[in-house]
């Protein structure tokens, strides 16, 4: 048996035991699959002055070797972890729905029309929750804060989402959930009165013990518990109680659950409850999950759970009544804010430094203000504001610190406080890309750089992977100089012709960001020259082709662009799936593409995807159509 469907079959075991799923693990024979486009990052530390080197212009080849992240166990596992590579250094594999010639068909629209209506959706793959996931959940169910998924380690990544694809067993993870489960358990005894539905201390018998298995149970794995599931959890409290009283009977269920599969990986299984290699729906329960996960990153809560309960969660008057309520809970805009950090690759941003003598402004207060700006900006457009896409991408206003001001050219205005909106000059500043959460990120320590800022927009605007370059071709920026413009330096790219096929799709688009220094201060000089920000889009489709004078300009045509359209939803639908779509996902792709083309609003996009077939849906076995 592969490894794969060993594991989704263990998986299966209402009454899998930490030890006896460790032992049957070990007879799974196979390799793990990876995850198509998955990247298990780049662990080689960057020494150069200049910080991160412009990134290889080549998604290269997938990894051939263990993908990151768990497997389901009592106490789950996962590979080594690895430090997250820069954010378009390893851009991944060329996508089903990414051509690169833009005059080709639509590949996604073929498929679908090829599939003869027959529903199909792509193949799910197993995922343990994310580090953030996690952290939500624990503060979620057992109102416990703090960021117990920090000691985990690094997550892979998936294009740029962060990924918890399944992974072979290693000791080190298994002991590392087995910790962080014991220690939330003792954390939780203190609020066990608020957790248990009843009094457990005053119950000598095992009717409270019952009742808190059955709540608590059916909270913490998302479903309500099979009848030996619950025996088995109050025999674990009985034994607990005879050891220790109720609050230690209490600390070994919490604790025994939270190491469960149940608990710790997202149910995919399907009303069929076993696996399929045809679509099946998913159950009521798994489909509250993917939706809270999908907007809040954390548990359902009591609501979802009622819908699940009644049944009436799969329909789509339902189901589109749920996603607006959730829209409008400050959970979700903590999630919109993740999908964009990582999406344009700013969330490492705190750990990024900049030459202090250039930059003497920059530290930990300046990032966590462009953080929170960003965060607010996006919360604002997609909760608050109109919704569209084209807003976050054309706003002339944001909402920031203090701290920002100045870098914005920006006076505070009597009254300022944090997060209060602000007018920019709108020759300057157009939506999230020219905010400097993002500018800031994708160039280096000294200068700007091209190269990161073209790719994130070819790459992750776009969808358009870039072909690897030749093995010998250094890709060390050029050194900074205070005699040249950074254009000048970058020139040497479209120059040698073993640079030129590529650099011509990136460099441009990066150059059109050269009016904002490394730190995303706008300018009108670099070096010893003015800042030439005009360049052409070209490999694109003919709404977005074309020439451009700067940033502004490149920002408005790409807020018009189906190109850009099309590459936002199925960014959110790898982000809502944790997997790429592929062409068995073919008419539901299409179908959220078109919408989205029409009314370009994200909002109703986020509903469209949750309505969709390959949202609700789940197929464990057969081939992927890549």
């Amino acid at each position: 048996m592969q490894k794969n469907d060993c594991v989704r079959a263990l998986f299966l075991s209402p009454r899998l035991t930490a030890t006896a799923l460790i032992v049957a693990l070990a007879g799974c024979t196979g390799e793990i699959d990876a995850t198509p486009g998955m990247d298990p990052g780049n662990t080689t530390p960057n020494t150069n002055g200049n910080g991160p080197a412009d990134p290889p212009t080549s998604p290269g080849s997938p990894s051939t070797g263990s993908p990151p992240a768990g497997a389901p166990t009592t106490s789950p596992t996962g590979g080594t972890p690895t430090t997250p590579p820069d954010p378009g250094s390893e851009p991944g594999t060329p996508g089903p729905s990414a051509p690169t010639d833009p005059t080709l068909p639509d590949p996604m629209a073929q498929a679908c029309a090829e599939s003869n209506g027959v529903l199909n959706v792509g193949l799910t793959k197993l995922r343990r929750l994310t580090r953030d996931q996690l952290d939500n959940t624990v503060r979620d169910l057992l109102g416990v804060t703090g960021d117990p998924g920090f000691a985990l380690g690094p997550e892979g990544r998936l294009r740029p989402f962060h990924t918890t694809a399944i992974a072979p067993i290693t000791d080190l993870i298994v002991q590392q959930h087995q910790e962080i489960a014991a220690d939330l358990a003792v954390a939780a005894q203190a609020r066990m009165n608020e957790i248990a539905p009843c009094d457990l201390a005053a119950d000598s018998g095992t009717t409270c013990a019952t009742e808190f298995v059955e709540t608590f149970g059916m909270r913490a794995f998302r479903r309500p518990l099979e009848p030996s599931e619950v025996a088995d959890y109050v025999e674990l409290y009985r034994i607990g109680h005879e050891g220790g009283g109720a609050a230690n009977g209490f600390r070994l269920v919490v604790e025994a659950m939270l190491q469960s599969p149940f608990f710790l990986y997202h149910s995919d299984v399907g009303v069929n409850g076993a696996p399929s290699a045809t679509p099946v729906p998913v159950t009521p329960f798994e489909l509250a999950s993917r939706l809270s996960y999908f907007l809040w990153n954390s548990m359902p809560d009591t609501e979802l759970f009622e819908r699940a309960k009644d049944g009436s969660l799969v329909q789509e008057a339902v189901i589109t009544a749920q996603v607006e309520r959730m829209l409008a809970d400050p959970r979700a805009g903590q999630t919109i804010a993740l999908f964009h950090r990582q999406w344009l690759g700013f969330d490492d941003l705190e750990a990024r430094d900049k030459d202090p003598d250039a930059f003497p402004e920059y530290g930990p207060e300046l990032t966590r203000a462009m953080l929170a700006e960003t965060a607010r900006f996006t919360d604002y457009v997609v909760r608050q504001g109109d919704g569209l896409l084209r807003t976050l991408f054309t706003a002339d206003f944001t909402f920031p610190d203090a701290a920002l001001l100045p870098l914005y050219g920006v006076t505070a205005p009597p009254g300022f406080t944090d997060g209060a909106r602000v007018q920019l000059d709108a020759t300057q500043r157009s939506g999230i890309l020219t905010q400097a959460a993002f500018l800031t990120r994708h160039a280096h320590r000294e200068q700007t750089s091209p190269v990161l800022r073209g790719i994130m927009v070819r790459e992750n605007l776009l969808c358009q992977p870039i072909p690897p370059p030749p093995a010998a071709v250094n890709n060390a920026p050029p050194p900074a100089s205070s005699a040249t413009t950074t254009r000048e330096r970058y020139a040497q790219h479209v120059e040698d012709p073993a640079c030129a096929t590529c650099h011509s799709l990136i460099d441009p688009l990066g150059l059109a960001f050269e009016h904002y220094d490394p730190i995303g201060r706008y300018r009108v000089t670099d070096g010893a020259g003015e800042v030439d920000a005009s360049g052409e889009v070209t490999g694109v489709s003919a709404d977005l082709s074309g020439p451009f004078q700067n940033g502004i300009e490149l920002v408005q045509k790409l807020a018009a662009s189906k190109d850009v359209a099309d590459c936002v939803a199925n960014q959110w639908i790898r982000f809502s799936l944790g997997r790429m779509e592929s062409k068995s996902d073919a008419c539901s792709v299409q179908r959220i593409h078109e919408d989205f083309r029409a009314t370009g609003n994200i909002r109703r996009l986020l509903t469209q995807i949750a309505l969709s077939d390959t949202f609700r849906h789940v197929r464990s076995t057969g081939g992927e159509e890549n």
